[in-house]
């Protein structure tokens, strides 16, 4: 299994009141394989998703990554199995301005002290079509592009799992569809987990699983 939580909870205080976010989590997924998680804003999705990636702490519970325990590490060794096993796509692309689209994919390959960093880049970013956009600018290209890039350089990183924070949540539906197959296509390729937050129900049918959010609890 690669990612496993436990009766995962998350609890803040606000205004001296308790606010429940997660409420006994519990799920499974196994390497290759695909989950989705969905519901309304504000039912806990995003602050799920961070506590899976290990960028953020549960209030109680067991978060696993290939049986590694993420929920009592400091921050800095949460951050080395991030490092090591996790790789994202996010709603806003999260791109470097200051650096090209090959740059762009190059640096987390880099950080990892990958010899073959430019050959990996181009081959993923030739996988989503912009062989012809490498040095252009994540401000000289469009959201379709950026994510297509964003896309690249998380599966560049052949990361254990890879997470999606509402991928397709900025985008036009041509768009939403060209980058749910560039997503897909990707991911039956490689061996990694895929676990996607979403609103976008086409999207989240396309996964193995798919978990419903409600006030913080699995419907």
């Amino acid at each position: 299994m690669i990612i496993e939580a436990r009766n995962l909870s998350k609890k803040v205080i606000f205004n001296d009141e308790e606010i429940v976010i997660l409420d006994d989590i519990n799920l499974k997924v196994s390497a290759s394989s695909s989950l989705a998680v969905v519901g309304p804003s504000g039912s806990g999705k995003s602050t799920l998703l961070g506590i899976l990636a290990g960028l953020d702490s549960p209030s109680s519970g067991e978060i696993f990554i290939n049986q590694k325990p993420l929920h009592n590490l400091p921050e800095e060794a949460r951050a080395k199995i991030r490092k090591d096993s996790v790789a994202f796509v996010f709603q806003n692309f999260e791109l470097l301005s200051g650096l090209n689209a090959l740059e762009n994919v190059m640096l987390p390959l880099e950080l990892k002290n990958k010899r073959d960093a430019k050959e990996i880049a181009l081959n993923y970013l030739n996988k989503v079509g912009m062989e012809n956009r490498l040095m252009h600018y994540p401000q000289q290209l469009s959201g379709g592009e950026q994510q297509r890039v964003a896309i690249a350089r998380a599966f560049a990183c052949e990361a254990e799992v890879l997470f999606c924070d509402e991928p397709t949540g900025n985008l036009d539906s041509s768009n939403s569809e060209l980058i749910a197959n560039l997503i897909f296509d990707a991911f039956q390729q490689s061996s990694s987990a895929l676990i996607i937050v979403t609103h976008d129900l086409a999207l989240a049918n396309r996964c193995d699983q798919k978990i419903e959010l409600i006030d913080g609890k699995i419907l």
